[in-house]
C-alpha cells in the first residue's frame, strides 16, 4: 500500500496579477526613483523606501492592499479587528550579471514583490530553512520533500506575497535588460490577542 504523505504547516506563498498594464505616469515615476539608484549588495535599489506613498502609485497601492486583505483573510482568518498595512516600499534594479542575494525581511509580517520589467524565465527563489537539518544527502532527483529551494516563475504584472521570514533571492540576470521590481513590507495594524488571556495589544501602523 502506498503511504499517504501528509504535509504539515504549509508556507503560504500567493501568486497573482495586478490585473492591468502599468500606466505611462507610473512607469515614469518609478524610473525617476532609480535616478540615480543606490548601490545594494549585488544590485541597486531606490533611495526612496516609501515609493507607494506617492500619488502616482496610489492606484497600484490600492490594488496591492486588496491582495493583502485577501491573503490575510485566507491565511489567518482571525476574529480580531486587525489588518496588514504596507510599512515600506522600494524599487530594485538589476542589470546583466547582477543578482539579489538570499535574505529575509525583519520587522515585517508579509512581504511582497510586484514585477515591473523582467527577462525570460525570470522569477524568485525561495529557500528551505536548513537550520534544523543535521545531515546532507545528494538526491537522485529533487522533489517537494528534498529540494533546498523552489523557483516561482514570474512575468510583468505578477504579484508575489510571502511570509517575511522566508529566505528568498533572485538569480543572476543573464539578459541585457533593466530588471525592475517593486518590493514592500507590512505589519499588523489594529487589535490583537485576547484581553481575557492578558495578551491584548493595539498596534497602529502609519
Amino acid at each position: 500500500m502506498k503511504p499517504e504523505m501528509i504535509n504539515l504547516f504549509a508556507v503560504p506563498v500567493a501568486k497573482s496579477s495586478i490585473g492591468r498594464s502599468y500606466t505611462g505616469s507610473e512607469l515614469k515615476y518609478m524610473e525617476s526613483q532609480l535616478q540615480p539608484p543606490a548601490k545594494a549588495i549585488n544590485n541597486y535599489a531606490s533611495s526612496n523606501k516609501n515609493v507607494l506613498d506617492h500619488d502616482e502609485l496610489k492606484d497600484m497601492r490600492t490594488i496591492i492592499q486588496g491582495h493583502l486583505d485577501n491573503y490575510f483573510k485566507t491565511v489567518y482568518n482571525t476574529s480580531n479587528t486587525v489588518s496588514l498595512q504596507i510599512t515600506q516600499s522600494w524599487l530594485t534594479l538589476s542589470h546583466k550579471g547582477e543578482s539579489h542575494h538570499s535574505h529575509t525581511h525583519p520587522n515585517s509580517v508579509v512581504s511582497g514583490v510586484v514585477y515591473i520589467n523582467v527577462g525570460r524565465d525570470d522569477g524568485i527563489n525561495f529557500y528551505r530553512n536548513e537550520e534544523n537539518l543535521w545531515f546532507e544527502l545528494e538526491p537522485n532527483e529533487t522533489n517537494y520533500y528534498n529540494s533546498y529551494k523552489i523557483h516561482v516563475a514570474t512575468k510583468v504584472g505578477d504579484l508575489i506575497l510571502f511570509p517575511s521570514n522566508v529566505k528568498h533571492g533572485v538569480r543572476e540576470v543573464t539578459e541585457d535588460i533593466k530588471r525592475i521590481s517593486l518590493s514592500f513590507n507590512t505589519f499588523f495594524s489594529g487589535e490583537m490577542g485576547n484581553p481575557e488571556f492578558s495578551n491584548a495589544l493595539r498596534i497602529t501602523t502609519g
